[in-house]
């Protein structure tokens, strides 16, 4: 057997046929519910009060029947005090005993005898007995014998009322729990038809549902496992059968994309390769005239000592200015070619952050006393060890405390510190200089990127120093952070793992 149509028709049919069985179930549960709720409600309040309000009549008869054989025998009047009492209530229970069963002929012939036999009883004896005197020797055998046969009839009424009533309360009791039972019987048997049948349905849909959504889900985990060969047979209602093919589609066009990116990588890899080649071998042409350059300028200087007039020495100091800028600049560009090679990633010793840190600082020391500034050190009490290029770091260092001595303002002052966190050694360096303007903070690190009030500063740089310092950083699994306030200062972190040999 097969269900047509889409997953939203099955799930109604499967949902509209859940509903009638809760409703059928529902159904018959209130109508059970509403009959013996009707049974119970009529023992409740009918008959168990009927038979309590019967019991209350014959409990005041006889405290009227005991009252005045008291008096009579004692003479006493306090003997007649539960007689007033049982007289006052009597009325009162019988008229309560005659609503109660008004509905019932039978027994409002028996309540009807039983108010006659009451009044005779009463007119026989305990009215009659009231009018003589009473003490010991006024006993009257005849009277007395009268009244206990009144009495008696009474009692044998009273006794036909009260089984008359617990018939009825029994009879009431056990029809409550028949229909308790046949209720509990229909909703268990309309259950359990309706379960077998929502089961069979259920389990009929969840076949054409569930299938095809499981070899789907196995498809899309072969694909995300790199897979790219996995497609799926379309099956199963209308909207499954539309995933399976878009699923199809889309795994074709991500293998034509994934060749495309191949050839796109390997297009990329060739033009990195060509322009690592090119900006070596053109630093390479381009240090070699300009040391030469730079060598004539200083012979030239020292040949025609007091030869030279003012404005000649300030243009060959421009030359000369410029040439080291050039020598800089090529100097930074191969640097950055060095870091971003894959060679170096894999030529990594063991050192000691402490040594190369104070190393770079003891280095730039007469750079720092030129500016007037103060190159302050703060290091750990135990070595820093870790895996990574010593020549690397060092140039990733020197170029940080370099940036924050030729930022700093004469009088300034420059600390490096290295700390450990979380695995991770931290070098910090925070100068008190120019700062960064707040916009410009996300472009630093890139590649040939300067500050504007560096420039309007006519700072000299190259705009490479950070972005060497961002590929070591890269390369040895770290990170480059730069804080900066402009007019406040700049904190460089440089945050490397502190890998070691297993």
């Amino acid at each position: 057997m097969r269900i047509l149509g889409g997953v939203r028709a099955q799930v109604r049919a499967l949902v509209g046929g859940m509903a009638l069985l809760v409703l059928a179930v529902g159904v018959a549960g209130i109508l059970g519910v509403v009959f013996a709720t009707g049974t119970v409600n009529r023992v409740t309040e009918e008959l168990a009060p009927a038979d309590a309000a019967n019991a209350a009549i014959l409990q005041d008869l006889t405290d009227i029947e005991t009252s005045v054989r008291g008096w009579a025998i004692s003479g006493e009047e306090s003997h007649l005090q539960p007689l007033r009492q049982a007289m006052a209530v009597l009325p009162q229970h019988q008229a309560e005993l005659s609503t109660l069963v008004a509905d019932d002929a039978r027994l409002q012939r028996l309540v009807a005898e039983q108010q006659q036999a009451t009044e005779d009883w009463l007119d026989t004896y305990p009215r009659v007995r009231l009018d003589l005197p009473a003490g010991p020797d006024t006993f009257r055998p005849g009277l007395f014998e009268a009244g206990r046969q009144a009495f008696a009839d009474v009692r044998t009424v009273n006794n036909e009322i009260a089984e008359e009533l617990g018939v009825q309360i029994s009879d009431a009791h056990e029809s409550a729990e028949n229909q308790l039972g046949w209720t509990v019987f229909t909703v268990a048997m309309v259950a359990l038809l309706g379960t077998g049948v929502a089961v069979f349905f259920g389990r009929l849909t969840g076949h054409e549902i569930s299938n095809p959504l499981v070899h789907l889900q196995e498809v899309v985990d072969r694909l995300a496992s790199g897979d790219h060969s996995a497609r799926t047979v379309p099956s199963g209602p209308r909207e499954i059968r539309r995933v399976a093919y878009a699923i199809n589609d889309f795994a074709d066009e991500n293998e034509r994309v994934r060749a495309l990116e191949l050839q796109v990588v390997d297009q990329l890899r060739d033009l990195d390769r060509a322009k690592t080649d090119f900006l070596s071998n053109v630093s390479h042409e381009l240090r070699t005239p300009l040391t030469s350059i730079g060598g004539y300028i200083e012979l030239f200087e020292d040949d025609f000592i007091g030869e030279i007039s003012p404005s000649q020495a300030g243009m060959l100091q421009v030359i000369k200015r410029n040439v080291d800028r050039l020598k800089a600049l090529i100097e930074d560009l191969l640097t950055l070619s060095s870091a971003e090679s894959d060679a170096f990633r894999t030529s990594f010793d063991m050192l000691d952050l402490n040594h190369l840190t104070s190393d770079v600082a003891f280095d730039l020391q007469g750079v720092a006393c030129a500016r007037d500034v103060t190159i302050t050190e703060v290091h750990p009490d135990r070595p820093m060890r870790m895996l990574g290029d010593s020549g690397q770091l060092s140039r990733a260092l020197l170029n940080l405390l370099t940036n924050a001595v030729k930022f700093s303002h004469p009088g300034g002052e420059v600390m490096i510190r290295l700390t450990r966190d979380d695995g991770c050694a931290v070098v910090e360096v925070v100068d008190r200089g120019i700062g960064v303007p707040a916009a410009e903070i996300p472009k630093l690190a890139t590649r040939f990127f300067r500050a504007s009030n560096a420039v309007d500063a006519e700072i000299t740089g190259t705009g490479l120093g950070l972005r060497i310092v961002q590929t070591i950083a890269d390369n040895h699994g770290g990170r480059l952070e730069m804080e900066s306030v402009e007019g406040e200062g700049t904190t460089a972190r440089l945050v490397l793992p502190l890998r070691v040999p297993e």
